[in-house]
């Protein structure tokens, strides 16, 4: 029977990037295997590379004020609320921005060795400004990042309408993130398992994990729908089915859970955007094919896939408040995709104290287009023993533990809406 150096659980855009990685040297025998779920999250993602924007809270943290401040305008206040902007914490921060720089030579190498293509576009992040509650949650922003100041550029409304003329002339400018980009989901997924093929991994694709075979405190082999794959290392990058691989491998819980996030789709259009936006009411984003996303709320429902007319409905208006072109539009499709969250919105790298032959790749709630790069390197590097590009503390399943070793994080989001 074959044995493998290492298995992947999961095949979504951190598990492929994983495979890539620990590919290139191509010393080692890889098998992914990945059954796509509904609400696959990397099937559901926007494909934002956006590392200011979602290390500062634009999104979630933005509606929220948004909500703040419309209470206070019907109660009469005239002073605005006091929210301090959601910035995520410095190794994250840190982190993002690292993995954000290798998208441009990682873009490269994918086209040149291998001939895949995941579009890479240079478009900045604008959120548009519409009143002065909208201008202040940016100002906070700024002040709390005062070390990032190079990647912050303002826009008058004037620079604004010119940059982007199809925003609706009742914005009165922007703050753009200048080094936040974005690429096409399906395909930075597919262009990671595709090099990673072409490196030699073998793909047990539609296939199911059935269960974790261990020997004594090591993980040994993987079962399958297909067959056992015997292994000297496990991964596991199973987004927000993590928990149950964990349960198997290691008998312990894993504070990994689903948040789901409606999306919808538009049929191809003009080009109406020149870079991507967000605003208090959601972030738009035209793909390369003419396509434009539309999202996203935040929900904690479990494993719900279903889309609410309701949510869909204000999704769309907020587009429309901000791009009066897509008044005329038709939905192609909507659809809600399963974030695979942790209570601090962080990642779970690394192994599980008291476990052999297994690591962690999960956890990376909304940003795991954003940050599949670094975490396949840091990946490659833990699985090699060898030092880690950055320091994977913050991010080590042990911070959820006690000083007894008991686990005591909830599953649910520490800042949830």
């Amino acid at each position: 029977m074959k044995t493998y150096d290492v298995v992947i659980c999961g095949g979504g855009v951190i598990g492929a990037s994983v495979a890539y990685f620990l590919s290139r040297q191509k010393d080692l025998k890889i098998a992914v295997v990945d059954y796509k779920y509904p609400g696959n999250a990397s099937r559901a993602s926007a494909g934002g590379l956006w590392a200011m924007g979602e290390s500062t809270g634009l999104g979630c943290g933005v509606i929220l004020f948004k909500t703040l401040s419309k209470q206070m305008r019907e109660s009469g206040a005239t002073d605005a609320p006091e929210l301090n902007p959601h910035i995520m914490p410095e190794p994250f921060f840190n982190m993002s921005m690292m993995s954000n720089a290798m998208y441009p030579a990682l873009y490269d190498e994918l086209l040149e060795n291998h001939g895949v293509d995941f579009k890479f576009e240079r478009t900045g992040l604008k959120f548009v400004l519409f009143d002065q509650y909208d201008r202040l949650y940016a100002e906070h922003i700024a002040a709390a990042i005062p070390d990032r100041q190079a990647h912050v550029r303002w826009l008058s409304q004037a620079e604004l309408h010119d940059e982007e003329p199809n925003v609706s002339r009742d914005a009165v400018g922007a703050m753009e993130f200048d080094c936040d980009h974005q690429i096409n989901p399906y395909r930075l997924n597919e262009a990671y398992l595709e090099a990673a093929r072409q490196n030699g991994v073998e793909l047990f694709l539609n296939t199911k994990v059935t269960g974790i075979e261990r020997q004594g405190n090591r993980v040994t082999a993987v079962k399958t729908e297909q067959g056992v794959l015997p292994c000297k290392m496990m991964i596991n990058a199973a987004g927000a089915w993590a928990e149950t691989i964990s349960q198997w491998a290691t008998g312990y819980a894993l504070p990994v859970f689903p948040v789901k996030g409606q999306v919808i789709i538009t049929e191809k259009l003009p080009k109406l955007l020149n870079g991507c936006l967000t605003t208090s009411d959601c972030y738009i984003a035209q793909k390369d094919n003419g396509e434009i996303l539309i999202g996203s709320t935040t929900e904690e429902r479990g494993f719900d896939t279903t889309n609410d007319v309701k949510y869909i409905k204000q999704l769309a208006q907020g587009a429309m408040k901000s791009i009066p072109a897509l008044r005329d539009m038709n939905i192609k499709r909507c659809w809600a995709g399963l974030r695979p969250g942790s209570p601090d919105e962080l990642p779970i790298l690394g192994p599980v104290p008291g476990i052999e032959g297994y690591l962690n790749a999960c956890g990376h709630f909304r940003t795991g287009m954003l940050t599949s790069a670094i975490t396949g390197q840091l990946l490659d590097e833990l699985v090699r023993a060898v030092p880690t590009t950055i320091d994977i503390e913050p991010f080590s399943y042990e911070r959820f533990l006690n000083d007894e070793g008991i686990m005591i994080a909830e599953h649910k989001l520490a800042h949830s809406l």
